[in-house]
C-alpha cells in the first residue's frame, strides 16, 4: 500500500498535471538551449571544423548502441505508468528489477564491443590519419561509460512514467550547467577533445545516479531483488517493446545516417557542415520532444481509463501547442538564419550549412514540431505497431536515398532527401495511424494542429521580412536580438489567441499571481 500522506496528498485534475509537467520539462530545454548556442561556436573556434565534425560523429557512432535497447525504455515507461494509475507496487518492482537485470548483460556486451569498433571505426569513416588515435580513444572511453549509462537509464524512463517531470528536469539542468563549464574549462586551458568526452563521461553518470536515487524517493516501495526478475514479466515487457525496437532502430537510422554517410562519402569537415543546422534547430526540438514525454504516459493512464475523447484531445493539442511553440523560432530562422549562422560560427560554416536551414526548418516544422506527440501517443495507447513498420520503410528508402544524392548532389542533397522522407512517413502517415487507433477523422486531426499555428506565423512572418529589409538587416547581435523579440513577441501574443483554447489560456492566466484573483471568484 502506498503511504499514508502520499494518499493525503490532492490529486490535481489531468490537464493541470499536463500543463505543469510540460513546463517542469522545459527547464532543462532552456538549460540546453544556452549549452547549443553558447559552447557551440566556442567548441568550432576553438578545435577547428574537422574536429567538431569529429565531435559530431562519435556521438553518431554510440547512438547505435541503443540498438541493444529492445525497446525496453519505452516499455517501461508505459507499465510504470499503467501499474502505478492502479497502485500496483509488485508489478512495478518485477518490471524495474528485470529490465535491469537484462540491461546489466546487455553492458556487459557492449564492454566487449567497444575495444573492437575503437580499433576499426577508421575503415568505414575517412578520419585524417593524424586523428585516428584520438578519435579511437573517444569512442573507446564513452563507449565504455554507454554500459553504464544503458543500466541506469530505465529508472528515467520509470520517473517520465511517474510523470516525475520536476525531477528529472532539475537533475538535467545541473548536467547541462556541470557540462558546458567542464566543455568551456577544458578548451579554455588548451585541453581538447578527450578532455571533452572526460566532461562528458562525469556528467552522464551524475545524471544517470541522481535519477535512480529520485526515483527511490519518488517510489519509497522500490525493491530489487533477483526474486523480482521473472520471465514472464520479460516476456510481457518484451512484446510490448519489440514494436518499439523495431520503431527506435529505425529512428537511429534516420537520425545518424545522415551524419555518417556525408563522413563516409564527403570527409569529417562535411559532417559538421551538415550536423550544424540540425544542432542549432534540435534545442527547440527538444522542448517538443519533452512534451512527447509526458504525452506517453499520459496517453499510457488515459487508455487504462478507456477516455478517448480525452485522448483525441490529447492528440490535437499536445501537437498544436508543440507546433506554436516551435514557429517562435522558425518563423526567425527562416528570415534570419544565415545572418545567424554568419554571426554565430563565421562564414566559413555559415556559407555551407546556410543553404540547408530552409529545408531543415520545414520538416522539423511540419514533421518533428507538428506530429512528434502522435507517436507518443501511439506508444500510450500500444498501438504503435503500424508506426514501427512505416520507420522501418522511411529508414531503408533513406539510406538507399543517401547513397545516391550524397556522391551526386553533397550536402544539400542530404537534406532534401531527410525532409521529403521525414514528411512522408512521420508527417502524414503516423497521424493517419493515430486517426484509425482511435476512430478520429484524419482530416480533422491534422486541420485541428496545423491550421491555428501556420496562420498566426503570417503577420510575424511578414513582419520579419520588412524588418530585415529595412532597419533591421541582422547584421550585428543587437539587431539580431532585436528582430527575434519582436517577431517572437508578435507571433506569441497572436498565437496565444488565435492557437490556445479558451479554458487553457484561464488556466494559465489563473496561476498568474496578479491576475489569478481577478479570475478565479473567491469562494464564500
Amino acid at each position: 500500500m502506498p503511504p499514508a500522506d502520499a494518499e493525503a496528498k490532492p490529486v490535481r485534475p489531468h490537464r493541470e498535471r499536463f500543463i505543469i509537467n510540460v513546463l517542469w520539462s522545459w527547464t532543462g530545454v532552456v538549460a540546453s538551449l544556452f549549452q547549443g548556442f553558447i559552447i557551440t561556436p566556442f567548441i568550432i573556434r576553438r578545435l577547428g571544423e574537422e574536429h567538431y565534425g569529429i565531435w559530431l560523429i562519435i556521438f553518431s557512432i554510440l547512438e547505435y548502441f541503443w540498438f541493444f535497447d529492445l525497446g525496453l525504455n519505452t516499455a517501461v515507461c508505459v507499465f510504470c505508468a499503467r501499474y502505478i494509475a492502479v497502485k500496483d507496487h509488485e508489478r512495478i518492482n518485477q518490471v524495474i528489477s528485470t529490465a535491469l537485470f537484462y540491461f546489466g548483460m546487455i553492458a556487459l556486451v557492449i564492454w566487449a564491443i567497444s575495444p573492437v569498433l575503437a580499433a576499426n571505426a577508421y575503415r568505414f569513416l575517412p578520419v585524417t590519419p593524424a586523428y585516428r588515435h584520438e578519435f579511437a580513444t573517444l569512442i573507446l572511453l564513452t563507449g565504455i561509460s554507454w554500459g553504464l549509462c544503458i543500466m541506469l537509464h530505465l529508472f528515467l524512463s520509470a520517473l517520465d512514467g511517474f510523470q516525475r517531470f520536476d525531477l528529472t528536469s532539475h537533475v538535467m539542468v545541473l548536467q547541462v550547467a556541470l557540462r558546458s563549464a567542464g566543455y568551456f574549462l577544458a578548451l579554455k586551458f588548451g585541453y581538447g577533445l578527450i578532455a571533452m568526452a572526460q566532461v562528458f563521461v562525469a556528467t552522464q553518470i551524475l545524471g544517470y545516479v541522481l535519477n535512480f536515487l529520485n526515483f527511490r524517493r519518488a517510489f519509497p516501495a522500490l525493491r530489487l531483488s533477483p526474486s523480482y526478475v521473472s520471465a514472464a514479466t520479460f516476456r510481457e515487457i518484451f512484446r510490448y517493446g519489440l514494436k518499439s525496437f523495431v520503431a527506435s532502430l529505425s529512428t537511429l537510422a534516420l537520425n545518424q545516417s545522415g551524419t555518417l554517410m556525408v563522413t563516409h562519402y564527403l570527409g569529417a569537415a562535411a559532417a559538421g557542415f551538415y550536423g550544424l543546422p540540425a544542432r542549432l534547430l534540435q534545442q527547440p526540438v527538444d522542448a517538443v520532444s519533452r512534451v512527447a514525454n509526458v504525452t506517453r504516459s499520459s496517453a499510457a493512464e488515459l487508455s487504462v481509463k478507456n477516455k478517448r475523447e480525452a485522448t483525441i484531445a490529447l492528440g490535437i493539442y499536445s501537437n498544436r501547442y508543440s507546433l506554436t511553440l516551435f514557429m517562435v523560432p522558425a518563423v526567425f530562422l527562416l528570415v534570419y538564419g544565415y545572418p545567424l549562422l554568419l554571426r554565430w560560427v563565421g562564414p566559413g560554416m555559415a556559407n555551407q550549412s546556410g543553404p540547408l536551414m530552409p529545408i531543415f526548418l520545414l520538416a522539423y516544422s511540419l514533421v518533428l514540431a507538428a506530429q512528434y506527440n502522435s507517436s507518443s501517443l501511439l506508444y500510450g495507447v500500444g498501438r504503435h505497431g503500424g508506426y514501427a513498420r512505416g520507420l522501418v520503410v522511411e529508414a531503408v528508402l533513406y539510406v538507399a536515398a543517401l547513397a545516391f544524392v550524397v556522391p551526386r548532389y553533397g550536402i544539400v542533397g542530404a537534406a532534401w532527401a531527410t525532409a521529403a522522407m521525414m514528411i512522408a512517413v512521420r508527417g502524414i502517415y503516423t497521424p493517419w495511424l493515430v486517426a484509425q487507433a482511435l476512430d478520429y477523422s484524419w482530416f480533422s486531426y491534422m486541420a485541428g494542429i496545423y491550421v491555428r499555428p501556420l496562420l498566426a506565423g503570417i503577420p510575424a512572418l511578414a513582419l520579419e521580412w520588412a524588418l530585415k529589409s529595412s532597419v533591421l538587416p541582422g547584421k550585428t547581435w543587437p539587431e539580431l536580438v532585436a528582430a527575434g523579440c519582436i517577431g517572437g513577441l508578435v507571433y506569441a501574443a497572436v498565437a496565444f489567441v488565435v492557437c490556445v483554447e479558451p479554458n487553457h489560456r484561464h488556466m494559465f492566466l489563473s496561476r498568474i499571481p496578479v491576475l489569478g484573483p481577478r479570475l478565479i471568484p473567491r469562494r464564500a
